[in-house]
Parts: C-alpha cells; structure tokens; sequence
C-alpha cells in the first residue's frame, strides 16, 4: 500500500518553475504562481497542481514525498519547501487562511515519526507546527493548519511570496511517513482569501 500512485490531471510543477494559475474569489481574480518547490521530498516532476473544483482553492500533490525505514536503515528523513506568490489587482489584499495536509504514516512498536511546517511571507518569520505518532500503526492522517500571518499582500498589485518550509523525521524500523494518503493520494490545499484595502 506504500507504493500506491495518485493518478489524475493536474499541471506539472517542478523545482524552481511552474505554471501559474487564475482563481475567482470573491469575484475577484487571484494569480497564483509560479510555484516553486525544493528538496529531497519533491525533486523534478514528482509535484503537481490543480486548482479545485469549485476554483477557489489551490491543491498540490506529491508523489515523492516520504521517508520509510528498515531494519538496516532505522532513521530516515525528507523535505520539501514551497514558496506560492499571490498577487491581485490594486485596491486588495490576499492571503492564505487555511492549509490541509493529507497523507499516511505507520508507526511500528516502539518508533517515532516527526512531521515539522513552518509558515511565513518571505522576508519574515512565522510559525511553526509538530505533529507526532509514537506506536500508532497505520493511519491516514487530515492536518488543518490555520496560520496565523500578521499581514496579507500590499495593496499596490503587487506578488507576495507565502512560503511552507516542511521536514519529516522517522526513527524506528520498519515505519512510514508519506504525504500520500492511501485513499485520496497526497495533497496540499490552500485555501486562498481576498480583502479590499482600506481607504
């Protein structure tokens, strides 16, 4: 069940380049990307994106995204950094009220899985989150972060570039972290707002 591939239509993204994309929220346009990714979990053409159904959210899948160990190799390690830059018309502000995170895990007797994320807009710094499973088995996991950014976008038009730093750590044989839920395949949701600026 670990080897199970996410299979659908989506747009390639690779590192350092992507294909940006135009949401409507609020009945305003929102332009999304490029989107770059970074690191060991998410090397060339193992990413993707695809706006939602309903066009008011942006999720991105992950094929590449796990750490597994054995008996020989008990400690592993991945990551992957994203940065998304969200830009709208003059007169508005954007920015990311929600992030979802799915995937699997399975932790043997006796291990212990990581999963790390800091958020922030480049040139700042922002939270962070832990999630930990100890002896857990197997389990398809939904995290909800909620970031709590101090700022949206300038109100000139301009891009701001919202970034998600992320690592995973497993220690113990025999066990997985992957952001790819055996069910839905991995992803990432970001769920986008736009505001107008005050006067």
């Amino acid at each position: 069940m670990f080897k199970k591939i996410f299979l659908g239509i989506c747009i390639f993204i690779y590192s350092g380049f992507a294909i940006g994309k135009t949401l409507i929220i609020n009945g305003e346009e929102i332009t999304i990307g490029p989107i770059s990714v970074n690191g060991i979990g998410c090397p060339n053409g193992t990413v993707t994106a695809t706006a939602t159904a309903d066009n008011k959210n942006v999720a991105i899948l992950f094929s590449a995204y796990s750490a597994i160990t054995n008996a020989e190799a008990p400690v592993a390690t991945t990551n992957c950094n994203i940065a998304i830059p969200l830009s709208v018309d003059p007169g508005l502000s954007v920015g990311i009220l929600d992030i979802d995170w799915r995937g699997s895990v399975f932790a043997a007797p006796g291990a212990f899985i990581n999963f790390h994320r800091e958020f922030f807009f480049s040139g700042d710094v922002g939270p962070f989150k832990d999630t930990n499973w100890s002896s857990s088995g197997f389990e398809n996991f939904l995290l909800n972060d909620r970031p709590p950014f101090a700022s949206y976008s300038s109100c000139d038009g301009g891009a701001l570039i919202a970034r998600a730093d992320t690592s995973a750590l497993v220690i113990g044989a025999d066990s997985l972290f992957s952001l790819r839920a055996a069910d839905v395949g991995a992803q990432l949701l970001l769920s986008i707002n736009v505001r107008p600026c005050e006067v």
